[in-house]
């Protein structure tokens, strides 16, 4: 059980480090011609829908500029700021992955919790157990919490004994493990979300060793409605600095927010 799929490369991350290496190598320059669809499939070894969405993404981000009929090109900016475009494009992508991916967990693993509860037997009451144990020594240890999450929320989907939840959320495995790392970083960016964290994750817990039900379901479903609300928190937070930068470039310019601060 403590076997988890291993990530893969996302198509976007593949496409930006391809042409990222060619801009470098002087092999493409903005304005040039990008191969079409099929060779950029064959080149890449993923189904043309997926490069479609890939290129979707950067074009709405600015980095290409689609032309039907002529082609896709990139567009005319200089080398360091189409880098950061395709930064940017990336992180965006991968930001709207985590709150679609929370949605999902909200509905599989509020019911997981629930059945959980009512079904889990000592062994799976121990694997549980055991995620938790791995997940207090994990503060300093970023990959160690990691797999220790992942593996509480598996360990309760497979103390639902029910083989379809179960093989859910380990086929959702890699997006899941995406987006925990997304929202863990964002949580314990602040001191003491760390322990807050780990305190919600004993709270279920112990409701499922006690055959809570209800109280399970409630718990997980506030866990992951939290994770969103931070994590919302944390992105209009960067927003608000970016506008604070922009609008301010010189530092010692810039409003400060704290009393008594000048």
């Amino acid at each position: 059980m403590d076997s988890l799929p291993v990530k893969s490369p996302k198509v976007y991350e593949i496409i930006f480090n391809q042409i990222k290496e060619s801009f470098i190598s002087g092999e493409l320059k903005p304005g040039d011609k990008l191969p079409p669809e099929r060779e950029l499939s064959n080149r890449f070894k993923v189904s043309r829908t997926s490069i479609r969405e890939a290129l979707r993404v950067l074009e709405i981000n600015g980095v290409i500029e689609i032309r039907p009929g002529d082609g896709t090109f990139i567009r005319q900016s200089d080398v360091k700021s189409l880098i950061e475009q395709l930064s940017t494009s990336i992180i965006k992508a991968e930001d709207n992955m985590v709150y679609e991916m929370l949605e999902v967990r909200r509905v599989i693993e509020t019911e997981c919790a629930l059945l959980a509860a009512q079904r889990a037997n000592s062994l799976d009451l121990q694997n549980i157990l055991k995620a938790l144990k791995e997940m207090a020594r994990s503060e300093h240890d970023e990959e160690l919490g990691l797999r220790a999450d992942l593996l509480f929320h598996h360990s309760i989907a497979q103390a639902t004994n029910n083989s379809i939840y179960a093989g859910l959320v380990y086929t959702l495995s890699d997006q899941m493990k995406n987006t925990i790392r997304a929202t863990r970083r964002h949580r314990f960016a602040k001191p003491g979300h760390f322990q807050e964290t780990l305190q919600e994750h004993k709270e279920i817990y112990y409701s499922i060793a006690l055959k809570d039900a209800d109280k399970a379901k409630q718990l997980m479903n506030t866990h992951i409605i939290r994770i969103r609300e931070q994590m919302a928190a944390a992105t209009l937070e960067s927003i608000g600095e970016e506008a604070k930068i922009a609008a301010y470039p010189n530092e010692k310019d810039q409003p400060h927010n704290a009393v008594g601060e000048k």
